[in-house]
C-alpha cells in the first residue's frame, strides 16, 4: 500500500485545481473591470479635450474671424468637424454646439460644446452583446473675447 500511495501522490493536486478553477472568474473579472475604469477615464478625458478644442474653434472663428471661416449658430459643421478629429479613438461622437447668449457670436458672447460617446465595457461587449452600456461626456464653454 505504501508503494502504491507513493507513486499516486496525495489529493492535494485535486483540491488546488478546484480552488483554481473557483477563483481564476473572479480575478478575471477584477482584471477586465480595472482596464474598463481607465478606458473609460481616457475617453472622457479625450472628449473634453475634444470639446475644448471644438470652443477653441468657434470663439477663435467668431464675428471677427480673419480667414474668413465665420462660425455662428446656424454654421455649426466646422466646430462638429473639429471636435470629432480630436477625438481620436473615440468611436460614434455626438457634438453639440449651443450659444447660450441667443444668436450672439460676437465679442463677449458665450459658445458651449458638449461631446458625448457611448461606452460599453469589455464583459457587456463579450457576453451580454452589448446590453451594457454608460454615455460619457465631456464639455467646454468659453466666451469670445476679439
Amino acid at each position: 500500500m505504501r508503494t502504491a500511495r507513493r507513486f499516486l501522490g496525495s489529493d492535494d493536486g485535486g483540491q488546488s485545481l478546484v480552488e483554481f478553477a473557483l477563483v481564476v472568474p473572479l480575478l478575471l473579472l477584477i482584471i477586465t473591470g480595472l482596464f474598463d475604469v481607465a478606458r473609460a477615464t481616457w475617453q472622457e478625458n479625450t472628449l473634453a479635450y475634444a470639446a475644448r478644442e471644438g470652443t477653441r474653434y468657434a470663439i477663435v472663428h467668431g464675428s471677427a474671424s480673419v480667414d474668413g471661416t465665420v462660425v455662428q449658430p446656424g454654421n455649426d459643421q466646422p466646430v462638429v468637424d473639429i471636435v470629432r478629429n480630436a477625438a481620436v479613438g473615440v468611436p460614434n461622437v455626438s457634438v453639440v454646439v449651443t450659444w447660450p447668449d441667443g444668436n450672439c457670436y460676437d465679442r463677449n458672447c458665450r459658445v458651449a460644446v458638449d461631446a458625448t460617446a457611448p461606452f460599453v465595457p469589455i464583459p457587456s461587449r463579450y457576453l451580454l452583446g452589448d446590453v451594457f452600456q454608460i454615455t460619457l461626456k465631456g464639455g467646454s464653454m468659453l466666451v469670445i473675447q476679439r
